[in-house]
């Protein structure tokens, strides 16, 4: 059955090189190849008027409105009632914050013929005197990644299920043979380097100093791809680079770097440091790499422990891991279909539209 759905999203401006945003972009991708979609960017910080001033509306294109603290704006309502969806998608920059709870009613009063679903990707706790707020403003569902944060979710009486990240299978995908030398030659990488792969915000939650003792390994080529979207840290910067560590940050094709690794590296253990499934760990198994990876998140609920997933308690067992793994033979890597974007978009709908069959 096809649907009519908006898909709402704060700040939503190309490069799609951030987790909420490239979440976000890529469910409507995945959506509007069986669906009228449109998405609307609420432009928080101005950056989508300074760069095209406002989008045309149509079922194709990202609407731009003004930003709003609140989204009880005309602008907002009028662009989400024009679409007549039966389909509300909210995936908030902020994840399932108080304010966001409030978003989401505002949304719910602008067009409440549609079913109304919340995905928050950063997890979020909130205190049970918040309980009665929360389930005046929540959506008909909230969908996040880890079973810990449904079970929050059910603490607090809301109405939740699980939804993994999606990945485009056809861009993160193996190497095809002699790919990966040809790749390490375009790329500059050393020959006969084991190269191991970072991609995200340069910032101190994110824990990235590791990186730096990886790079003064013997052999070892420690790759950091920073994110163009938001800020980098100075100091993070500065520590890598002393070390030996080949920091990035424009925007690149991610997953020919992908392609070319050997090891991807996850060390974040910081709730607030990363969305709660990484979609760069995802991306990394897609890709045939085999990831070393603090348990993050929702990550083990997703991607158990195997051959290619090497989970770690500290930095310490990280690099000994790193130094062992470098001797080895490279594992075979999982499939990953179920990560398919279409899986994802599938499972998302039938959830939040099952209560009306």
């Amino acid at each position: 059955m096809a649907r009519r759905i908006v898909i709402v999203s704060e700040d939503l401006v190309e490069p799609w090189d951030e987790g909420i945003k490239k979440f976000t972009f890529s469910l409507g991708r995945a959506l509007s190849s069986r669906h009228a979609v449109r998405m609307i960017n609420v432009d928080r910080s101005g950056l989508a008027a300074r760069q095209n001033g406002a989008t045309p509306g149509g079922d194709d294109a990202i609407v731009n409105v003004p930003g709003s603290r609140t989204f009880m704006q005309p602008a907002l309502r009028r662009a989400v009632a024009s679409a007549q969806p039966d389909t509300v998608i909210y995936v908030p920059s902020p994840s399932d914050t108080a304010g966001s709870f409030v978003r989401a009613f505002s949304l719910r009063r602008h067009w409440p013929r549609a079913r109304h679903a919340m995905v928050a990707l950063i997890p979020r706790r909130h205190p049970s005197r918040l309980k009665p707020f929360l389930k005046g403003a929540a959506p008909d569902c909230v969908f996040v990644p880890s079973y810990v944060s449904l079970l929050h979710l059910h603490n607090l009486s809301l109405s939740g299920d699980l939804l993994p990240v999606g990945i485009d299978l056809a861009r993160f995908r193996p190497a095809a043979p002699g790919e990966k030398n040809a790749l390490r030659r375009k790329h500059g990488v050393p020959e006969g380097a084991h190269v191991f792969l970072h991609v995200g915000h340069l910032r101190p939650k994110r824990n990235l100093g590791v990186l730096a003792r990886l790079a003064g390994l013997p052999g070892a080529h420690v790759i950091a791809i920073g994110s163009t979207s938001t800020p980098e840290d100075a100091a993070v910067r500065n520590e890598l680079e002393r070390a030996g560590v080949r920091v990035i940050r424009e925007f690149v094709p991610v997953d020919e770097f992908h392609r070319l690794a050997d090891r991807y590296v996850f060390p974040v253990f910081d709730s607030e440091g990363c969305v709660e499934i990484p979609l760069s760990v995802i991306e990394a198994l897609a890709s045939g790499v085999p990831v070393i990876a603090r348990p993050f998140g929702g990550l083990r609920d997703v991607v158990p422990a195997g051959d290619d997933v090497c989970y770690v308690a500290n930095d310490d067992e990280m690099l000994a891991q790193a130094a062992a793994l470098m001797q080895a033979p490279v594992p075979p890597v999982r499939a990953l279909d179920e990560f398919a974007w279409d899986n994802v978009a599938d499972r998302l709908l039938a959830r939040l539209h099952a209560e009306q069959r």
